[in-house]
């Protein structure tokens, strides 16, 4: 039986390294939500176009 106790200390949880890895996963998907917010998509430019229409009579013949 002492050989059970062994492989469960040596199996058990680790703490830290579990709280960094949840950490990290919490900070990573805040950061994907911030990046797909409206804000921070900002405005979409306006384009403003002109056309310029000129007639002429020329005729350009093969």
């Amino acid at each position: 039986m002492s050989n059970l106790k062994e492989i469960a200390q040596r199996h058990g949880w680790d703490r830290w390294k579990d709280a960094a890895f949840i950490g990290a996963a919490l900070l990573m998907t805040a950061i994907a939500l911030g990046s797909v917010t409206s804000q921070a998509a900002g405005k979409a430019p306006t384009h403003e176009y002109q056309l310029t229409v000129i007639e002429s009579s020329v005729e350009i013949a093969p």
